[in-house]
């Protein structure tokens, strides 16, 4: 039998936010979240 090659599959980058699950961040991530939200790299969804 042929040995299974590996999946070179990434997940994309998120960039969405959605505001609960900003609430459940570490505080270093969150730091890091928002600034990128302030500097409009990533985006806020209700």
């Amino acid at each position: 039998m042929a040995p299974k090659k590996k999946d070179n599959y990434k997940k994309p980058k998120k960039t969405y936010w959605h505001l609960y699950s900003l609430q459940t961040l570490s505080s270093e991530k969150f730091v890091k979240v928002i600034n990128k939200i302030l500097r409009k790299e990533f985006m806020v969804i209700k």
